[in-house]
């Protein structure tokens, strides 16, 4: 049976129908090699993304760069742009209108009910419209999360690497801003099946401080069916989902980002309502819009690192799957998020997944507003509180015996830290904590692992978090 440490509590419920967007467990094997493997002779179709600190080439020719910024201004409706406006028959490009949440007085915020939450509202008045709210922050505490917000010249130093057209891409080097993969208008791409990425990750690294590391916004939806259907089920495959992330065999792939917390539509309100219609939300390091599979290559040994400065760690707004490969998250609240209310499945069918959720106030370690189905692998977890969970889904949870889950509700000294070899635990996320020595079911720790000082406020599990 499945194997849990210590032990947590999993509710079970019955599946109802076969959600999915391919042949269920139609296993499709990415092209596998060692680390010395020729990757751009491997995936010979691929292109090449090379990134350079805040510059980029593809395929060998540098990227244009504009000027192009974005703000929102709640005394106009809709968005604004300043700058260059970039070519429209780029494949690619780099300009300087990174989405984020902006600077906005502490005075200017009252906690409010909005929606169903209690959260930091601020309002604005323009053209006559006095109760219209501009954007929310979420309640975390006794005071506003101003580290939330940032400032234009920041914001402008974040430029963002725009891809265009669809296929598949090599993504190598290091990168301060934002990778975004955007293939048109939503109507355009949704269950257009050519709109599709495959992200090869050979050592990238890529950091942003105001906002996701990485978004893929408009991609093909495998699962574009799921509004038409009256029930759902913990079973989907992603084997032919818009979004396909690789992890190069021997390589270690770095990605540091921000939260956007709600920015709401200029002056529009639903009928008879006070909710406004959502304009941006994006709340991981690591987010898509459309459904996103991750796996490793051949010997599985390719390693993402996903730390969030400011809220979620890996986000994805439909189903997400983890087929193999190591994946290590640190994130200030939920490590990893579904948020398709009783539709979204997050699946993980082997690999290695080691979690510290809740770096900041609170966080589960996976959260679905779904199901959650893990049928393999070896998944470790903490988060801070004792509230908070190892999986949280709304719709239930399904484990298979093959499965190994060790979970604390805080971190011990003990266990082993998810990869094989190559990691340096980020310094400080959570108040300066870090990771301790080793954690993540029986693998060799990365190479320099810390053994933080008290981590989780000194607390330790009931059991000792070892390696199985």
């Amino acid at each position: 049976m499945k194997k849990i440490i210590p032990i947590c509590i999993i509710g079970l419920t019955a599946a109802l129908v076969l959600s999915g967007c391919g042949s269920l467990h139609n296993e499709t094997q990415a092209p596998g090699g060692s680390g010395s493997t020729d990757v751009t002779r491997l995936y010979q179709d691929a292109h090449v993304l090379q990134l350079k600190g805040t510059s980029a080439s593809l395929d060998g020719t540098e990227l244009k760069e504009f000027d192009y910024t974005w703000k929102v201004d709640p005394s106009f409706e809709g968005e604004q742009y300043e700058g260059t406006e970039p070519e429209e028959d780029l494949a690619a490009y780099i300009a300087h209108d990174i989405v984020y949440y902006p600077e906005i007085p502490a005075e200017n915020f009252a906690k409010e009910n909005y929606d169903g939450e209690q959260e930091w509202v601020t309002r604005y008045t323009a053209e006559g419209l006095e109760d219209y709210i501009f954007c929310t922050l979420p309640v975390l505490g006794n005071d506003l999360p101003e580290e939330m917000m940032h400032s234009a010249e920041e914001a402008y130093n974040n430029p963002v690497i725009h891809i265009t057209e669809p296929g598949t891409y090599i993504v190598e080097g290091s990168f301060n801003g934002q990778l975004w993969f955007d293939f048109g208008e939503e109507e355009d791409t949704f269950d257009n099946e050519e709109a599709k990425v495959t992200a090869i990750l050979n050592g990238a690294d890529v950091t942003c401080t105001v906002a996701p590391a990485i978004v893929f916004h408009d991609v093909y939806e495998c699962d574009n069916t799921w509004e038409d259907r009256e029930t759902y089920t913990d079973e989907t495959d992603l084997s032919n989902s818009g979004v396909q992330v690789i992890l190069v065999d021997g390589t270690e792939n770095n990605f540091s980002g921000a939260n956007v917390f709600r920015l709401l539509k200029n002056k529009y309100k639903k009928e008879g309502s006070t909710v406004q219609k959502k304009l941006w939300k994006m709340d991981g390091a690591f987010y898509s819009f459309q459904s996103m599979r991750i796996s490793g290559e051949e010997a599985g040994t390719g390693i993402l690192n996903i730390t969030s400065t400011t809220f979620e760690g890996l986000d994805c707004e439909l189903h997400m799957t983890i087929d193999s490969g190591y994946v290590n998250i640190f994130s200030q609240d939920d490590g990893i998020n579904v948020n398709e209310d009783h539709v979204s499945v997050f699946t993980m069918n082997d690999g290695h997944l080691t979690i510290f959720a809740s770096l900041g106030s609170e966080g589960d370690v996976i959260d679905s507003n779904g199901f959650i189905r893990i049928n393999g692998g070896q998944l470790a977890g903490t988060s801070k509180s004792p509230s908070d969970e190892l999986l949280d889904s709304e719709d239930g949870t399904y484990i298979d015996e093959k499965a190994t889950i060790i979970y604390g509700a805080s971190m011990s000294e003990n266990g082993r830290m998810g990869g094989p070899g190559g990691m340096q635990p980020p310094e400080g996320p959570g108040n300066g904590q870090t990771p301790p020595d080793g954690f993540g079911g029986g693998k060799n720790p990365p190479d320099g692992g810390q053994t933080p000082e008290g981590f989780g406020n000194g607390q330790t599990p009931s059991e000792i978090l070892s390696g199985v």
